[in-house]
């Protein structure tokens, strides 16, 4: 796929958003999706964690359902986003309801789960860049989030090659991934670049 040029340094993070929003349009989910869910099971981290945080996509998302039929033997969590405050954590065997943005999450009494249990996190953003930036929706939910999670979890973050650019804007309270998922494959992002 022949995306958007990448914007220059310094744009701001709303011109970033627009330039993803232009190119997540021209991408063919369908026919990604498996390619990521293929390579983050394949992945030995995947494999061996007991617990891992996944993400039910929203419109507009890479598709991991095919990572929840069984090809890891970890115990899945999901977010819940209520209507203020933080995210939630929950087990992914709860009951599910749709979220007004389209996407489901656990019914509002469903049981919580520790984040501390996890090691492994899969977080879904609108763009990443080479040294683990990420930019979302810009809510922060996953930058409140991912601090609490056990020291060492690794964070993956979840998107199409094609989004994945070399500086990003940020900001202090922004946490960086320690790997990205492409449909290419697993890679660990360059530390030293930070």
């Amino acid at each position: 796929m022949t995306g958007i040029p990448p914007l220059v340094p310094g744009a701001s993070k709303g011109a970033w958003r627009r330039w993803a929003n232009d190119t997540w349009a021209r991408i063919d989910l369908a026919g990604l999706s498996p390619q990521v869910v293929s390579h983050l099971a394949a992945w030995e981290p995947a494999r061996s964690a007991e617990t891992i945080l996944f993400y039910l996509p929203m419109p507009g998302e890479v598709d991991l359902s095919g990572f929840s039929d069984g090809v890891v033997t970890a115990r899945l969590l999901v977010t819940r986003t209520p209507l203020d405050g933080p995210l939630t954590v929950h087990p992914l065997s709860v009951p599910l309801e749709r979220h007004r943005y389209g996407f489901m999450q656990p019914v509002a009494d469903a049981p919580h789960a520790d984040p501390e249990s996890i090691d492994v996190a899969l977080i879904p953003g609108r763009v990443f860049d080479r040294r683990g930036g990420r930019l979302g929706r810009g809510a922060a939910y996953y930058d409140r989030l991912l601090p609490g999670l056990k020291p060492g979890a690794l964070l993956v973050g979840v998107c199409p090659s094609v989004l994945i650019v070399d500086r990003l804007p940020t900001d202090e309270h922004d946490v960086r991934m320690t790997h990205l998922a492409t449909e290419l494959g697993v890679e660990a992002v360059d530390i030293g670049a930070r």
